[in-house]
């Protein structure tokens, strides 16, 4: 196993320690009903979650994005790399908007399935593990139940990652070549993971109640826009922006964590010679430092 693996691995490992609370705050409150809500806010449901299940409950369903994070690592630095390499202009910002988007369809496929999981166990009443749950979708819904969701993973995976990398790739542009500092890095992570979730935000709701709906209670709706529609006339336009906040808040310091980890694993190892540790900050190789871990591993060929 290579040390790109591991660094990789451990990034994106840290990403969700830090996130993933905030996310289950997201998906909670994403399901609640605007009329009769069970919680009152951020804070009602955190107290309400630790006093019922402590800790313990703010991580539940986090077994499926660990388990998932070495593959979607590989398949969105990797797809972006290779599709902006074969771009005519791969410095140019529309480069790294097409093949951010191509990224995020391709990691669709991986996403979805286990953001269904992961989702269904955040909000489970039951202490099912994820084999247990994943085998209950399986034996109730086959394996289209495994993908319900996809199409909607696709709609707010494609414009996120697009976003987010031309997002970084803007931000970390410095003239005349002159070294970003990791501080200007990390901030350009955390900005960016604001704008990818902010663009696509209403997506993200309506996949959430659609890959909930029937779990534990009776179908409500018949396809990802009967469901907008309902969600509309029950509750208003405002459900499409309900847990933006923890989203916004987890988004910051997930992307910031997931980037710098990595580079201080890779650091902390030296198994960079000082000459190419110091082009990691150049303006072209800064988003294309981590893009290299993870294809590099790929071509050993391991997988990040």
């Amino acid at each position: 196993m290579s040390l790109e693996f591991v660094a990789g691995c451990i990034g994106g490992c840290a990403g969700l320690l830090v996130g993933h609370p905030l996310d289950t705050l997201k998906v909670h409150l994403q399901n609640d009903s605007a009329k009769n809500p069970k919680y009152k806010g951020s804070m009602h449901l955190i107290e309400n979650l630790v006093m019922k299940e402590g800790l313990r409950g703010i991580y539940k369903g986090i077994s499926s994005p660990l388990l998932g994070v070495s593959a979607i690592n590989a398949i969105v630095f990797g797809v972006y790399g290779r599709t902006q390499k074969k771009l005519d202009n791969r410095d140019a910002l529309y480069s790294h908007f097409i093949a951010g988007g191509a990224a995020g369809f391709f990691q669709s496929f991986i996403c979805s399935p286990m953001e269904l999981a992961k989702t269904r166990l955040q909000v489970s009443k039951s202490d099912l593990g994820l084999l247990k749950c994943t085998q209950n979708i399986y034996n109730t819904e086959g394996l289209r139940g495994l993908y319900k969701g996809l199409n909607l993973t696709i709609a707010r995976e494609v414009p996120s990652f697009a976003a987010y990398f031309v997002t970084y790739e803007y931000l970390t542009r410095s003239e005349k070549g002159n070294h970003v500092s990791t501080s200007r890095m990390l901030f350009a992570g955390g900005v960016s993971g604001l704008v990818a979730w902010i663009v696509i935000y209403p997506i993200d709701v309506i996949k959430t109640r659609i890959q909930l709906d029937g779990f534990d209670c009776k179908p409500k709706y018949n396809n990802a826009f009967d469901c907008l529609k309902k969600s509309i006339a029950a509750e208003g336009y405002g459900i499409l922006s309900r847990g933006l906040g923890p989203t916004l808040l987890r988004a910051f310091p997930t992307n910031a964590a997931i980037f710098s980890v990595v580079t201080w694993t890779m650091r902390l190892c030296e198994s960079i010679p000082p000459t190419e540790r110091k082009k990691s900050h150049d303006r072209k190789t800064n988003i294309h430092f981590v893009e290299e871990i993870i294809t590099n591993s790929m071509m050993k060929p391991e997988i990040i």
